[in-house]
C-alpha cells in the first residue's frame, strides 16, 4: 500500500472545548422493532424497547420519519422534552473497576454496549491499541475526547489491562498532533504500563485493517477513544451512552466546533441554535469531505453513525476529460481500477471498493470518480 498524507486546503480552526447541547426541544429515536410501550411519558434513561433508551424525560407525541447519517430514511419515535431530567433508575457507581472479572465486563457490554464493541471483547488480544487517528481532514472527535477525558481514558485502559491480563497497551497518535501528544505525555507517568506511539499522518490508518498492516501486527485489539469512553460509562456507571460527540466545521461558518448532543437531537435545531453561517448558498457534506455524502439535512438526527457535518462554500470545479494518467489506479489502496470501471462499467473492477475517495482526491482532471462509481 502507498501511504498518502491528505493536504488541508483551508484554514479551519475548531473551538478548543467541546460544546454541550443537552436540552433539545425534541428527540427522535429510531424504531428498529415493533414497540409495545404503553406509557405516554418517559424518564431519562428509561428503556422503551430493546434498542431504545430515552436520553431525556418527556412526553411521547408520536412518530416521525427522519434521516440517518447514511442518508437512509428511518421511522422514529418522537419525544417532547419536559426539561425535568427525571432519571428512571440510578445504578450504583463502581468505585474500583479492577474488582471486575473478564466475564463481568463482557456481561455488562452485552447489556449496554453496541454489538461491534461486544465482538472486540469476545476474543480480546493480549495487546491492546487505543487508536486516536481520524482519516477525514478537519474532523477531531477522537482528539477532543482524548484531551478532555484523558484521566477517564487512562483509568479505563489500565483497568482493562489488569482485568484481562494484557501484556501491552499502546496509544497511537499522529506525530503532528501536538496538543494530544502533550496532554497524554503529562499523564502517562502515572500509568507505566501504557505507552504512546507516534506515527505519520497517513490516510486510512483510522481503519483497523490498515493500521494493523502498518504496524505489522494482526494480533491486536483496537479501540477508539470514543469506545473507551463508552466502556467507562458501561462498567463504571452501568448505563448506556445517551450522548454523542461529532464535528461541525467548514469554511462557510464562523464557529467550527466539536459538539456533544443527546441521541435523536435534530441537526436543524443544533444548526439554528449553535452555528453561525457566513454563506447563504452553501453545500453540506455528512461524515467528511473525502468519504461523506451530500443530502438535505432538514430531517437529520444525531445517531452514533454521525461523525461530522461540513458546511462549505460552493466551489464548483468543472471536470475535464480523462488524460489517462493512471493516478487513480496507482493510489487505490486495494488496487481497483476506477477508470477501467468507467470505461466498461464492469462491476468486478470495483467490487472491493472501500469508498475512501482517494481516486477523486488525486484526479488532475477533477473527475469525481467516487460519485461515478456510486452511480450518482
Amino acid at each position: 500500500m502507498k501511504y498518502i498524507t491528505i493536504q488541508k486546503p483551508y484554514d479551519i480552526k475548531l473551538k478548543n472545548t467541546i460544546t454541550k447541547y443537552m436540552t433539545p426541544k425534541y428527540v427522535a429515536l429510531p424504531i428498529l422493532e415493533e414497540i409495545t410501550f404503553s406509557k405516554s411519558t418517559v424518564k431519562k434513561e428509561e428503556k422503551i424497547a430493546n434498542q431504545i433508551i430515552s436520553p431525556i424525560s418527556g412526553k411521547i407525541i408520536g412518530e416521525e420519519e427522519c434521516v440517518l447519517a447514511s442518508g437512509k430514511k428511518q421511522r422514529c419515535l418522537l419525544i417532547e422534552n419536559n426539561y425535568h431530567e427525571a432519571i428512571y433508575k440510578k445504578n450504583y457507581v463502581r468505585k474500583n473497576l479492577t474488582d471486575m472479572s473478564p466475564k463481568e465486563v463482557q456481561k455488562e457490554l452485552e447489556a449496554w454496549g453496541s454489538l461491534e464493541l461486544q465482538k472486540k471483547f469476545w476474543h480480546i488480544s493480549e495487546n491492546l491499541i487505543c487508536n486516536t487517528i481520524e482519516d477525514e481532514p478537519y474532523v477531531e472527535n477522537e482528539t477532543f475526547i482524548s484531551i478532555q477525558y484523558t484521566n477517564i481514558l487512562l483509568e479505563t485502559l489500565d483497568a482493562l489491562r489488569t482485568i484481562f491480563g494484557l501484556k501491552q497497551i499502546c496509544i497511537v497518535a499522529q506525530n503532528n498532533n501536538r496538543n494530544l501528544i502533550e496532554t497524554f505525555s503529562n499523564f502517562l507517568g502515572t500509568y507505566p504500563h501504557i505507552e504512546l506511539k507516534f506515527i505519520p499522518p497517513y490516510y486510512l490508518l483510522e481503519q483497523e485493517p490498515f493500521l494493523k498492516k502498518y504496524l505489522h501486527n494482526e494480533k491486536i485489539t483496537v479501540l477508539k477513544p470514543s469506545e473507551v469512553l463508552q466502556i467507562y460509562q458501561i462498567i463504571k456507571r452501568r448505563k448506556k451512552l445517551t450522548e454523542h460527540i461529532f464535528t461541525v466545521s467548514g469554511n462557510a461558518i464562523e464557529n467550527p466546533q466539536v459538539i456533544e448532543a443527546k441521541f435523536g437531537t435534530s441537526i436543524a435545531e443544533i444548526r439554528k441554535e449553535l452555528i453561525k453561517e457566513t454563506e447563504q448558498d452553501s453545500i453540506i457534506y455528512i461524515n467528511g469531505l473525502m468519504k461523506g455524502l451530500n443530502f438535505n439535512i432538514k430531517k437529520l438526527i444525531v445517531t452514533p453513525e454521525l461523525k461530522s457535518i461540513f458546511i462549505m462554500k460552493r466551489e464548483e470545479k468543472s471536470s475535464e476529460n480523462c488524460i489517462n494518467c493512471g493516478k487513480c489506479y496507482q493510489i487505490c489502496p486495494i488496487h481497483c481500477n476506477p477508470r477501467a470501471y468507467l470505461d466498461n462499467r464492469k462491476k468486478e473492477e470495483i467490487k472491493h471498493c472501500i469508498d475512501c475517495g482517494l481516486c477523486s482526491y488525486i484526479c488532475p482532471s477533477h473527475i469525481n470518480l467516487r460519485k461515478e462509481i456510486q452511480g450518482d
